[in-house]
């Protein structure tokens, strides 16, 4: 519909253009058609003296026919060739004076205006007699197809370029729509994927306790526990998927506010020193005593609770892990948890940051994960305005570096 609009409107601004330019040429051939009257009627004495300019200039290429009472052309020698040419079947018709007309003759189009002659003024030569008299205007004629043609063009080319230039900047403009329901979609597929498969386990375990209806809770222990394993799992997939979900309608607000990292780490990742300890790895942490960085501490928590969890999850007994705060200049600095466990894959590198994706998919039920810790991690990330990127470490091992603004 826009761009009907569109070609509506250049047609109507072409138009208007050609309108104008028309009348123009049609006002200056009619001026002089006034001139050469003005020249009949008042008479040669009366034109102004050479270098003088006014009404009354002498006009260039006019012919005049003149027509006596009984409509019989008087001046046919002084007309030569054109005569024959153009004028020779031309009438008197007295319905048409002090009108002025465009005649096509032969060839040629003209511009005429038909006056009479008093008999008591003008030149003695056209005293009483009709004159006709004519401008050819060939010349402006083609000028006014000529301007018609390339302003059709014109219209033309810039309706074509509205319409590739509309199509380029609405699928430019439709892009991140599709790009977000497509996204919208796919989290959707995955979120119920996820759901099925514990619902699954649950609904099975719940069916099993049905059909020993007399059975006592220690001999069903290890159906309830599965059950509840699924239930926690699905609790941690429902708090992952709200907080997808609040991120994606700016619904969580990042504070920064100035905060001791040494002291910060010691709180955070003090219980996390015990559960290592239990898988019989190791973590360290270490930063600068007097650091101070601007930071959410709320949400810098839960990105080193993510990157923690990801580490403990594809580390085995003997790893050990560890957490570094580094100061990059004035402006920056790096966060780092790196661990000693198995290298990730370039092509997983690329995408370990969607939603959903896991480098080993079949370890979900041995890790508990559902792909979206690293996600949200890289949303932290991001309302911090900084970035974050997975490294290989030498020999064995991945960190995932963090650069925050301080």
């Amino acid at each position: 519909m826009e761009l009907f609009s569109f070609a509506g409107l250049f047609i109507v601004l072409g138009t208007i253009v050609f309108l104008l330019y028309q009348h123009s040429v049609y006002t200056d051939i009619d001026q002089t058609l006034t001139q050469q009257k003005n020249i009949l009627v008042t008479g040669p004495e009366k034109m102004p003296a050479p270098g003088q300019r006014g009404p009354t200039t002498a006009p260039f290429r006019t012919d005049l026919l003149v027509f006596d009472t009984q409509g019989k052309i008087t001046n046919q020698a002084n007309l030569g060739n054109r005569y024959y040419s153009y004028f020779k079947n031309l009438k008197l018709d007295v319905s048409q004076l002090n009108q002025r007309k465009t005649t096509v003759v032969g060839t040629g189009t003209f511009r005429t205006l038909l006056i009479k002659i008093p008999l008591d003024t003008g030149d003695p030569i056209y005293a009483g007699h009709y004159v006709l008299i004519l401008q050819n205007i060939n010349g402006q004629i083609n000028a006014l197809q000529a301007f018609a043609r390339a302003l059709i063009v014109t219209i033309v080319i810039f309706w074509l370029v509205v319409i590739i230039l509309a199509d380029w900047l609405s699928k430019r403009a439709m892009r991140p729509i599709m790009q977000s329901w497509q996204r919208q979609q796919d989290f959707v597929a995955d979120a119920a994927h996820e759901l099925r498969a514990p619902l699954a386990v649950i609904q099975s375990q719940q069916e099993e306790l049905l059909t020993h209806p007399e059975a006592a809770i220690v001999d069903q222990s290890e159906s309830i526990a599965t059950s509840l394993n699924e239930i926690t799992r699905l609790q941690q997939l429902t708090n992952d998927l709200l907080t997808i979900a609040k991120t994606d309608s700016n619904a969580v607000e990042v504070l920064p506010e100035p905060v001791a990292v040494a002291s910060f780490f010691d709180e955070v990742l003090q219980p996390y020193a015990e559960i290592t300890a239990s898988q019989h790895k190791s973590l360290t942490w270490s930063a600068p005593a007097d650091f101070v960085a601007n930071f959410d501490a709320e949400h810098i928590h839960q990105l080193l609770i993510i990157l923690l969890d990801n580490a403990l999850k594809y580390t085995q007994a003997g790893d050990s892990l560890w957490v570094t705060a580094t100061p990059q200049g004035h402006k920056w600095w790096t966060l780092t948890v790196g661990n000693s466990g198995a290298p990730i894959a370039d092509a997983d590198k690329a995408k370990i940051f969607e939603r959903f994706y896991r480098v080993d998919a079949s370890r979900n039920r041995d890790t508990g994960g559902h792909g979206l810790g690293l996600a949200i991690a890289q949303w932290i990330v991001s309302a911090h305005q900084g970035n974050i990127a997975v490294k290989d470490v030498e020999p064995n091992g991945v960190s995932f570096e963090v650069k925050l603004p301080q």
